[in-house]
């Protein structure tokens, strides 16, 4: 007698269904994935910001102020250092070593600070290697702009695009990416005319505004020496560091190179830009700056104009910053600009708002 043997399995139909049982459930764990991902990668850059809060306070424990947004040994000089003319029309001159660089002993950085030599400029052939060492503390894992170092650029001749630097030698100068920059409050100090780019504790009078002298106001400038005591408003109502992803603009910690430009990467108005000067590679302002319609322009985190010299984060509609006694907070595009402005300076007098 034959005996019918039946093969076990899954027919065709029963196979279609489990893959598209598997297929949905996917898609649905996929959201919550990219979630537990972004929330992580805010709290690594809230983390770095707290890191970079205690190393300002470290240095100021040493040299009772705060560090300078960059520095300029001489801005009366006019001259040349490996094929980089200076000073430019904002007065930048060597070593143009900023901020990043002197926090470096104080983010147990010590060994890459000691690769430095701060006697030469920061774009001096000694210091190429070091100068593109990338930091993690300088880093946001959100910006998808890059963190690998980028080539510092002259103005070209399109607003939109410049034309990378080169030393004497030929080399390209490069630096290491940063993601965050300092504060310089309500005026751009890349804004003001030459005549008093000199000493930007100067305050200047400008026509746009009425004659009314303007300073720069903010914790970080040029050579800025600020102590606790010069932040009349409160350590905890003025902002010192934010977000400035690499997708807006190049941004870095390790210095300006006079006559550098900072080109817009991600620019969503519909006219060109303009180019900022060096300063803007290591600093941003809040507007409204009276040398640029002061009654409508205000940098606000995120604002959709897309300013190479506003706060720019990857976390949704806002960025996170640090302010002064160190605590970092999420600041939404949406902040009355009025607040805005009052936590931009370090000693405007104006009430902030809680409403942020």
């Amino acid at each position: 007698m034959k005996v019918l043997r039946f093969r076990s399995g899954f027919t065709l139909i029963e196979l279609l269904v489990v893959i598209a049982i598997i297929a949905i459930l996917i898609g649905l764990l996929l959201p919550a994935v990219q979630k537990v991902r972004s929330t992580a990668a805010r709290l690594k850059c809230q983390n770095n910001l707290k890191q970079i809060g205690l190393a300002l306070h470290n240095y100021e424990g040493v040299n009772k102020v705060f560090p300078p947004a960059y520095v300029t040994t001489s801005t009366s000089l006019d001259g040349s250092a490996y094929g980089i003319a200076y000073g430019d029309e904002y007065r930048n001159g060597p070593p143009g070593w900023a901020w990043g660089v002197f926090l470096l002993p104080h983010l147990e950085q010590d060994n890459l600070y000691r690769q430095f030599n701060l006697n030469e400029p920061c774009w001096a052939p000694a210091n190429a290697a070091a100068v593109q060492t990338r930091v993690a503390a300088f880093l946001c894992p959100s910006a998808t702009g890059g963190s690998d170092g980028f080539d510092v650029e002259r103005e070209g001749a399109d607003v939109r695009h410049g034309t990378p630097m080169a030393r004497s030698d030929g080399s390209r100068i490069r630096f290491a990416h940063a993601h965050y920059v300092t504060n310089a409050g309500i005026h751009q100090p890349w804004g003001r005319t030459t005549a008093y780019c000199y000493d930007y504790d100067t305050p200047e009078p400008v026509p746009e505004n009425g004659g009314k002298a303007a300073r720069i106001d903010g914790p970080f400038y040029r050579n800025s020496k600020v102590s606790v005591a010069m932040v009349s408003d409160g350590l905890s109502n003025t902002v010192f560091i934010g977000e400035h992803s690499s997708v807006l603009s190049n941004k870095t910690w390790v210095g300006v190179v006079p006559g550098a430009v900072t080109p817009p990467r991600l620019d969503m108005r519909p006219w060109p830009s303009e180019n900022n000067g060096a300063g803007c590679l290591v600093g941003v302002h809040s507007g409204p700056d009276t040398h640029d319609h002061p009654q409508v322009i205000i940098h606000a985190p995120n604002d959709p104009f897309g300013h190479t010299d506003e706060m720019w984060g990857e976390h949704g509609n806002g960025c996170n910053v640090l302010f002064g006694d160190g605590s970092v907070r999420f600041i939404t595009t949406f902040i009355r600009p009025d607040t805005w402005v009052a936590l931009s300076t370090r000693d405007g007098g104006e009430v902030a708002g809680g409403d942020y």
